[in-house]
């Protein structure tokens, strides 16, 4: 797969009002417009934050664990996070309250958290582990990998794979998946490129949620969200993706970063299951790389919610959002021996 040459045709799109998609359910669009709110509050809350980033983060996982989403999820999802080290990297690990299955006594997930390389742990790290832990009865690890602006790719990669390394000494493989969400998809992607480099086992499957193993800063979808997150936050999200600071002083073509650069690599992906929706400005992104894996014969599913923002299972009173998480718990019980 080759980036484009920007000789492209372009149409104009004059503007037009578009209303919460009325195929989803009164319980749906309520959940939406309630989330809007408190990601407004959000904004407006982060522009008095520390600029030092540990400050940051630290900040925002206090005001995530006062907030609304934590006391909704811990609501509906029994589960307990405590902090661990594994392999010199700080993981938190999250286990069902009512004890792991006897199936999955041997298991095991690993979690990488989105956040634009910058943030996530202890907020949407919390958000995408324990609810399939709760739900999966299962142990779901995630990683606090290295972030952006103090570290720059390939930090996180190299923390994955020192804490998946590890994990190969009480797992097998065939009893390890691996998956994310935004930009931990795309780790996701890049840490099977990087086993299959050390000549690592891979693990039995893989998820790619909101995003996938194409470049990240093209497609209709990222044009489309950007409008999108104009009209409903206020800020654009197509420049911000365009100048991840992760990513600064890097070759976004090598396969190592855009995994679907390589078709050697990508062939030898485990089944992998990919989710997004129709307003989500990854969309481009996971369609694309689920069709670049059926065309190389790797058993790939995709799922697509209708009328749903970028990683919609940051909230928990959706509806959909325990589907989701419903599917990441099957698709991994199918697919770990």
């Amino acid at each position: 797969m080759t980036k484009p040459t920007d000789n492209t045709t372009s149409l104009q799109i004059p503007a037009f009002t578009l209303e919460d998609s009325t195929l989803l359910p009164a319980q749906s669009r309520e959940a939406i417009q309630r989330y809007r709110d408190y990601q407004r509050q959000l904004i407006s809350t982060a522009a008095t934050m520390p600029s030092d980033p540990v400050a940051f983060r630290h900040q925002a996982h206090q005001l995530f664990y006062q907030g609304p989403l934590y006391a909704s999820l811990i609501a509906r999802y029994a589960a307990t996070a405590t902090t661990e080290t594994l392999a010199g990297v700080e993981c938190e690990v999250f286990l069902p309250a009512e004890g792991i299955a006897q199936a999955n006594t041997n298991r095991v997930l690993i979690n990488l958290h989105g956040g634009s390389f910058e943030n996530g742990t202890h907020t949407n790290s919390v958000l995408e582990s324990l609810p399939v832990a709760a739900l999966g009865k299962i142990k779901v690890i995630s990683i606090d990998y290295r972030k952006a602006p103090e570290h720059r790719f390939p930090a996180a990669t190299d923390d994955v794979e020192a804490v998946y390394t590890a994990l190969l000494a009480d797992y097998k493989p065939e009893h390890i998946g691996i998956y994310g969400a935004s930009a931990g998809a795309i780790l996701t992607a890049q840490t099977l490129v990087r086993l299959q480099q050390r000549k690592q086992p891979l693990p039995a499957a893989i998820g790619l949620l909101a995003e996938g193993a194409t470049y990240i800063d093209i497609g209709d979808s990222l044009t489309i969200g950007d409008a999108l997150s104009q009209a409903s936050l206020g800020f654009g999200v197509k420049e911000a993706i365009q100048q991840l600071r992760y990513y600064q002083g890097v070759d976004l073509a090598s396969p190592e970063v855009t995994p679907c650069q390589s078709d050697a690599l990508l062939s030898a992906f485990p089944p992998t299951l990919l989710a997004s929706s129709t307003r989500d400005f990854a969309l481009s992104q996971t369609i694309t790389t689920h069709r670049h894996l059926l065309k190389l014969g790797v058993p790939a599913e995709l799922h697509i919610w209708e009328g749903l923002d970028h990683v919609f299972h940051y909230n928990p009173d959706l509806p959909e959002t325990d589907e989701l998480h419903r599917e990441v718990v099957r698709f991994f019980n199918q697919h770990l021996e």
